[in-house]
């Protein structure tokens, strides 16, 4: 009776083990998860050394199985497609090329609650954020780096960047949400991700580079371990894109002029966000240098 007991009591424990074990595997399951940062309509420009075909590199070298890009799930393949970075367009068009599943995880706040935010901005903000703005991106230039890109994912410069996010901009309600509430959105777009994510297990996130030290703390708060990847490739000022990326933008291109003249009917946020902005001469530009 007692060697049953025993051997009763053993088999709960190695139950157990076996439970804890097999928790502790799905809970350290999780997909490898990489940010890469982008620059906008800057990547058009030969002084950067960080071009789309750099960045496509970049993607290559990490062989993701999904790319989560900036473009809100409701934009993504309709009329407002083009009021986002032209590169989300490029990396969604290069997907199957690529074998990688494209998925657009962008949020943002409505427009008539940001704008009057920007109205009543604080001034003493505004000067602090200014000043880290003119010099952020000139000082790159002088730095010796082979590409922006080194500069932009370096850990010195993502806290400079996190600092003004934080205690500049974070400190005042007003501001960000002048900044189109700003953590809000780097949490909705990593809660965007992550639904998509599926059966993925390599995963790369694809923003502008602000974006990198919100999205890697939303992501590291839920358990996950975020990799910046250093540089893989050589800078190649070669900005041609395939035949197919430009075709996309040129649709996107043509909606959103024909959203400016209300020829095509969006909600009034969408079409005040366009004609507020400056992205028909973003995406002209993209075209004009990738052809």
């Amino acid at each position: 009776m007692i060697i049953i007991a025993i051997h009763y009591i053993l088999s709960l424990c190695a139950i157990s083990l076996f439970s804890q074990e097999t928790c502790e595997t799905v809970f350290n399951d999780k997909p490898e998860i990489f940010i890469i940062g982008t620059i906008h309509s800057m990547h058009f420009n030969p002084e950067y050394h960080y071009s789309l075909i750099d960045i496509q590199a970049q993607i290559c070298a990490l062989q993701p199985d999904l790319v989560c890009g900036e473009i809100t799930p409701e934009a993504y393949e309709q009329a407002m497609e083009g009021y986002f970075p032209p590169e989300a367009a490029f990396l969604a068009q290069m997907a199957t090329r690529l074998n990688y599943r494209f998925e657009p995880v962008d949020w943002r706040l409505d427009y008539a609650t940001q704008l009057k935010a920007e109205e009543e901005y604080p001034k003493s903000v505004l000067e602090k954020v200014s000043s880290f703005a003119k010099t952020y991106f000139a000082k790159f230039k002088e730095s010796g780096s082979s590409s922006v890109y080194d500069d932009i994912h370096n850990e010195m410069n993502l806290a400079i960047v996190d600092s003004v996010f934080e205690k500049i901009i974070g400190a005042d309600q007003i501001a960000v949400i002048a900044h189109g509430n700003w953590s809000e959105r780097n949490r909705r777009i990593v809660e965007n991700g992550l639904a998509a994510a599926r059966n993925a297990r390599r995963i790369v996130f694809v923003f502008g580079s602000d974006h990198i030290p919100q999205i890697r703390r939303q992501l590291e708060v839920l358990g996950y371990k975020v990799q910046i990847p250093a540089r893989q490739f050589e800078p190649f000022n070669n900005f041609k894109v395939s035949d197919e990326v430009i075709g996309r933008w040129q649709r996107n291109l043509e909606n959103l002029k024909l959203i400016r003249e209300r020829k095509i009917q969006v909600t009034e946020d969408d079409y005040q966000k366009l004609i507020n902005s400056r992205r028909i001469e973003d995406l002209e530009l993209a075209i004009q240098k990738s052809t």
